[in-house]
């Protein structure tokens, strides 16, 4: 039997694991991330080797490894433009300093993809060739999957969906430098930044109105509200869906998924958001890109990134060779 090593690393801790080619998962753990940056991948490859000689298994009978960072990715070369996460900065050469170690086929890519292409596989994208996922957290992150492979552009900028220019009054500003992108209005980050923008002047009041005026408000406060009929909340989230829903009904013309994927923690406020999104993304997208079109929010959780990682080489290697 022939097995895949995958790690989706973050600033807290690198989730492992041991897939088949199907992209089961055989074995899954979690190591700590080294706050300083140091031997993050040296300590990556002692554990793959201490989980594989359990199990009576040369590492180098493994088909790949594919690995999921958290920063910008030069996908063709492996290597990724800083990540402030991991205190690495300038370009580190992830692919090769894991070929000291490892001298099978490597796949390296930022998180928010390697998301997309688990959810893809084994989540919400019930392996379709064309999906999008968009991941609302902290900030806004996802990934573009067209005729089966993940869009990267040419120089690895593609699918920066948090990017989007949604806002054209250009309200807020985005940590990339700009003003009015997506994950300024439709993050947790950005929930916040339009309660406080629009409750002062509105007649609206909410049973938040402590929260709000003392600035302790959160985004989950606000979309608990709103499932108790607070009229405040929900003019909030209809704003939100609203620039989620122009992000999916551009994206929709270019590549046309069979799934939207909402994910990320502010996806947690599940059908009342999609709801909203829905109402929207159905009034300004054109009909036939929208037709048998699905917005649905994303299953796998935090598996999806080492789940998405193996699909690198499920993608890049097995269904290369298979061809």
């Amino acid at each position: 039997m022939t097995h895949i090593l995958s790690a989706d690393i973050g600033g807290t801790t690198c989730k492992l694991g041991i897939f088949d080619e199907s992209l089961n998962i055989l074995e899954k753990w979690e190591i700590s991330t080294n706050k300083t940056g140091e031997g993050i991948l040296e300590n990556i490859y002692d554990s793959f080797v201490v989980h594989l000689n359990r199990k009576n298994l040369d590492i180098n009978s493994m088909i790949g490894m594919g690995i999921g960072v958290p920063g910008p990715i030069d996908f063709e070369n492996g290597v990724v433009n800083g990540a402030v996460n991991l205190n690495w900065t300038g370009n580190i050469e992830v692919r090769k300093i894991m070929q000291k170690y490892f001298d099978g086929p490597i796949y390296v890519d930022n998180d928010a993809n390697v998301a997309t292409l688990g959810e893809k596989f084994k989540g919400a994208g019930q392996n379709e060739s064309e999906v999008v996922c968009m991941t609302l957290g902290t900030g806004v992150g996802g990934g573009i999957v067209a005729n089966n492979v993940l869009l990267h552009g040419h120089n690895g900028s593609g699918a920066e969906i948090g990017h989007f220019l949604v806002d054209q009054k250009k309200r807020f500003k985005c940590n990339c430098g700009m003003k009015g992108c997506l994950e300024t209005v439709a993050s947790a980050t950005g929930v916040v930044n339009l309660v406080h923008h629009y409750y002062s002047n509105m007649s609206l009041k909410s049973s938040l109105h402590d929260h709000i005026m003392n600035k302790n408000v959160s985004a989950k406060d606000v979309f608990d509200a709103a499932k108790n009929d607070d009229e405040f909340s929900q003019f909030i989230i209809d704003k939100v869906a609203g620039y989620i829903a122009y992000a999916a009904s551009v994206i929709s013309v270019m590549t046309n998924p069979k799934y939207i994927i909402i994910g990320g923690g502010v996806s947690n406020a599940g059908d009342i958001l999609i709801q909203y999104i829905e109402k929207h993304y159905k009034n300004m997208t054109f009909r036939p890109a929208q037709d048998d079109t699905h917005i649905v929010v994303a299953k796998l959780g935090n598996d999806a990134g080492i789940i998405g990682a193996a699909g690198l080489i499920k993608t890049y290697v097995i269904e290369r060779e298979n061809k």
